[in-house]
């Protein structure tokens, strides 16, 4: 069960990652230079930018998912402990511990506008009082897939397949500039 768990780690961390950069690059460092080509096939960036936005959501919620028949980082180190396979399983417990406060915010905005979209509040009335920045979002995707590496006893994130920081907003990025000017 466990390297079950650790799998459905990898891709979650993966894909949380990767739809994260995809939907940033289009979201927002393609907009000020290169509006003009998204404005030019706008149903297609309309309907990528959210598709990319709800999964990376979806996919980092897995990570931290609380529930014990749910492959997620908490039943992963339960397992562990369970099994007596890592000595530092303390410490582990500790990052994760920190971590999972840091990604509480982004678990709360993914049940009330991705998951369960609230009837009464806007985007904006529940990002407002979670007071976190697309800066410090971006840092909990990337610490969550290299905390799921250090589960999978790598350093190395491209060894298990999620991609290098950025790689995936640089490509977005170039297939966007390689558009047909309008």
């Amino acid at each position: 069960m466990r390297s079950k768990v650790l799998s459905d780690l990898i891709t979650s961390a993966t894909s949380a990652k990767a739809h994260f950069e995809v939907w940033w690059a289009q979201a927002s460092e393609a907009k000020p230079r290169l509006l003009d080509s998204m404005n030019e096939h706008s149903d297609f960036f309309h309907a990528s930018a959210d598709a990319h936005y709800t999964a990376f959501f979806v996919y980092l919620a897995h990570l931290y998912d609380g529930r014990t028949d749910s492959s997620s980082i908490p039943t992963f180190l339960r397992e562990t402990a369970l099994g007596g396979a890592v000595s530092d399983l303390q410490e582990l417990q500790d990052e994760f511990g920190a971590l999972a406060t840091r990604a509480a915010p982004l678990i709360t905005a993914r049940h009330k506008t991705v998951a369960h979209i609230d009837a009464k509040l806007t985007e904006e009335d529940v990002f407002g009082p979670l007071n976190i920045t697309w800066n410090e979002v971006r840092a909990i995707v990337y610490d969550s897939a290299v905390f799921v590496a250090k589960l999978a006893g790598t350093k190395d994130l491209g060894s298990i397949g999620i991609c290098r920081d950025r790689r995936l907003v640089a490509a977005t990025i170039r297939l966007i500039e390689a558009l047909p000017p309008p």
